[in-house]
């Protein structure tokens, strides 16, 4: 394990700095100015990401061992990394001997020669890493739609976490479209029902902007699954296009990756929205077998009628008509069940169908 610590206090950490933290698998210590990691590395890599927040000032790498036998949220720990942190200067990161051995050729920057804070001599050894900004891609630019604030405020919070743009918001359908069209942004948010109707505003928003701005790449959240409705999204142009459940954004990680994706051109369908439409197309596939005289027998079936009223209907005999009707249910994969309702299933996927 290793700390990071710095100057300063937990108050100035916001929502995105945590996060910060939290994406190098680490977490905030009960002392103030100090976070505990699982490792050397993911410590080193937090103060680089850490030197791009308003709020760094000097940070300060160590790994617990060198803290034992005292726990490293005692006073004793805390006063020798404070000792540690006299007289470097704002944006230095200092590690000690033990943390440059471990990591001797970092990722993020470079070793300088050994280095003693200014005022100071003699005691523990510090290094000073020379730490460059990593490679981030162009920002992505983007408009969250959301009729509830605090899930609103939440995916804000995320995205600019994540070193994305968040140009605008909206509440309503007609702010999205007015949002999206002033500002356009390379990715848009949005839920499916939106104000006023709480119906699909939010997804024919979604179809009318794209029809304007075709290179805006669309993330849409839904409560539910909703099969329809993500294909209608996907039909035309599904380069850029996203469809996930609302509770895929509590898994932040998978939230953000799918969001960089869907903005990068890719497209991102919730499983179990795939396993939907896998599903509705597996029944189209099963009506289009029907030969043609076995679709007009389940389309009267779709009717009402019975077998008796279908052979009077199309001119056959009962008995060709029991044969059509088992060779439907056979086709639709509908076999016998104690519920008898065989029948009724089929006729519900003759109705899916059309």
């Amino acid at each position: 394990m290793a700390l990071m610590a710095w100057t300063g206090s937990d108050t100035a950490l916001d929502a995105a700095a945590r996060l910060l933290i939290e994406r190098h698998h680490g977490r905030l210590d009960r002392q103030p100015g100090v976070a505990v990691f699982t490792g050397a590395a993911e410590a080193l890599a937090a103060a680089v990401d850490w030197q791009q927040h308003p709020a760094a000032t000097r940070a300060l790498v160590v790994t617990v061992a060198e803290l034992e036998p005292t726990s490293p949220t005692t006073a004793h720990a805390l006063a020798a990394i404070k000792h540690l942190l006299e007289g470097a200067h704002h944006g230095d990161i200092l590690a000690t001997d033990v943390v440059r051995l471990l990591i001797p050729a970092p990722t993020c920057g470079t070793w300088a020669n050994e280095f003693v804070p200014a005022g100071r001599s003699g005691g523990t050894t510090v290094h000073q890493l020379l730490w460059r900004r990593p490679d981030r891609p162009q920002p992505v630019t983007v408009v969250v739609a959301e009729d509830v604030a605090i899930i609103r405020a939440g995916i804000v919070s995320l995205l600019t976490a994540d070193g994305m743009t968040v140009m605008s918001e909206a509440a309503d359908y007609q702010s999205v479209l007015d949002t999206v069209r002033a500002s356009r942004p390379r990715l848009l948010i949005t839920d499916v029902r939106m104000p006023p109707g709480q119906g699909d505003e939010g997804l024919r928003a979604a179809s009318i902007l794209r029809t304007e701005q075709p290179g805006l790449a669309v993330l849409v959240l839904s409560q539910h699954v909703q099969a329809s409705a993500a294909a209608d999204l996907l039909t035309g142009q599904t380069s850029g296009i996203g469809y996930l459940l609302k509770e895929r954004v509590t898994a932040l990680d998978e939230f953000l990756r799918a969001a960089r994706t869907v903005a990068a051109g890719g497209t991102v369908i919730d499983p179990l929205i795939t396993r939907e439409l896998l599903s509705r197309n597996r029944t189209i596939d099963q009506i289009t077998s029907l030969a043609d005289r076995e679709r007009a027998v389940l389309e009267l079936m779709a009717q009402g009628l019975s077998n008796a009223a279908i052979a009077d209907q199309l001119t056959l005999s009962a008995r060709t008509v029991e044969s059509h009707v088992r060779s439907i249910m056979t086709k639709l994969d509908l076999w016998e069940d104690p519920a008898g309702n065989r029948r009724v299933q089929a006729v519900i996927r003759w109705l899916d169908r059309h």
